[in-house]
């Protein structure tokens, strides 16, 4: 009798700290802890998808100038009206030796259009640039947000176990002097192994969570990091409208779809103008020998060539529908992601005022009249008023609301997190700063 008071005693001073700390236990300090911001500052200066984002622009925006250009001019050196039976400069009159330069010109237009195609290239390039930073910034998020909750939930895991393998303890001791059941500890014991798995996917979890953010940093797989810092919880107030206004003038993808579309209509022009010729330039200078009568001038030759459109059923009419096509297409997808984006919006505030409505009922509410309901089980429990099963279901009650409201929180984060990534929030600040 004494033993089993001595682990009832010690079962309930434990039991009471644990409901102190219910909600903020855990947030002991902890060496250099992972902080969001710097997260998301590390992983686009080294993620690769940046990196290959950025290059990807850097080289379109070289081409403007070199669409703009003209075609290199062709230098020709030749021979003309050359007799073959002498193979003699000086008998024929027309016999020269030829140095040319012929320069192709594109019709008045031309060029200007295929530069602003161009440019519209690399302007949705940036745009696509500034997108995967968008997209990183957001995966970083929530990467780090399920790292805050798989963290916690090991810290609940944990200390649950301990307090269960207490309770397996004063089930043995009281079984031991007949004062229990044996059902009592096979079923402390069967809780106590569904705890000790749980640790193990949570464990394994936490190692996927860190590849997956050394991943994103572009350094080994398993290379040591902290754990985040603590999270709280920050309501979010917006309007649906709002967003929707701000996502279709600063996300960067719906920017890159419109340079899409401002580029082929420029597209379109430029197929237009392919029904009129462009010129060939040539300028000739003929030198000839001295003949058997005399003197013979050297001569100059000039000319202009143009290409004939004739086949432009085939040809120009094709290109023209094409770049029509091209129009439509670019337009409907522009109108498809806008929408897309409208319904994840939507979609993802419902999800965020659900989860602030529920973390603010756990934290205030449920946890709370858990942790008091457990209290009051242990203390029945002492004088034989409730049986060792009702204890045990309470306690696994409290851990599974507690479990729940760090679950919330990640949710919680990760739902903002997606709608930054929407309206593009993260590149707009980056601009400011």
């Amino acid at each position: 009798m004494k033993a089993t008071s001595k682990l009832l005693f010690a079962f309930f001073i434990l039991i009471l700290i644990m409901g102190a700390q219910s909600i903020v236990w855990g947030q002991e300090s902890r060496p250099a802890p992972l902080k969001l911001n710097a997260l998301i500052a590390e992983a686009l200066s080294k993620n690769p998808d940046v990196l290959a984002a950025k290059s990807k622009w850097e080289v379109l925006r070289e081409r403007p100038p070199q669409a703009g250009s003209l075609d290199d001019p062709m230098l020709g050196l030749g021979i003309v009206n050359l007799p073959t039976d002498t193979f003699n400069f000086r008998n024929e009159d027309m016999t020269m030796k030829e140095i040319s330069v012929t320069q192709k010109v594109p019709y008045p237009g031309k060029r200007g259009l295929r530069s602003e195609v161009a440019q519209k290239e690399a302007e949705a390039a940036y745009n696509e640039y500034e997108e995967t930073k968008n997209r990183i910034t957001r995966d970083v998020k929530v990467a780090f947000y399920e790292l805050f909750y798989v963290n916690k939930a090991i810290e609940v895991t944990e200390k649950n176990r301990e307090v269960l393998k207490l309770l397996n303890q004063i089930a043995e001791t009281k079984y031991s002097v007949g004062e229990g059941v044996h059902t009592d500890v096979f079923k402390a014991q069967v809780e106590l192994s569904k705890m000790i798995d749980e640790l193990i996917m949570l464990n394994q979890n936490k190692r996927s969570v860190k590849v997956r953010i050394n991943t994103l940093f572009h350094q080994p797989a398993f290379a040591p990091l902290g754990d985040p810092e603590e999270v709280t919880l920050e309501k979010f107030s917006a309007d649906p409208e709002g967003l929707v206004k701000a996502a279709e003038e600063n996300r960067p993808l719906l920017q890159s779809m419109k340079r899409m579309v401002e580029r082929n209509r420029i597209g379109l022009k430029l197929a237009q103008r392919d029904y009129y010729p462009d010129f060939d330039f040539k300028l000739a200078y003929g030198q000839r020998d001295d003949g058997p009568l005399g003197r013979r001038a050297d001569m100059v030759t000039a000319m202009v060539a143009i290409n004939l459109p004739l086949w432009y059923k085939t040809k120009q009419e094709r290109k023209v529908a094409e770049s029509q096509k091209d129009i439509q297409a670019s337009k409907d997808q522009l109108t498809a992601m806008t929408n897309e984006i409208r319904f994840m919006i939507g979609e993802r505030l419902t999800e965020i005022e659900r989860t602030e409505k529920q973390i603010e009922l756990l934290k205030t509410g449920i946890i709370p009249l858990a942790t008091l309901s457990l209290d009051s089980a242990i203390s029945s429990y002492r004088v034989n008023k409730v049986d060792f099963i009702t204890m045990l279901d309470t306690l696994m009650t409290l851990f599974k609301y507690e479990i729940q409201y760090y679950r919330l929180l990640s949710e919680h984060g990760k739902n903002i997190a997606e709608i930054e990534t929407a309206v593009g929030k993260s590149s707009i600040e980056e601009k400011k700063g």
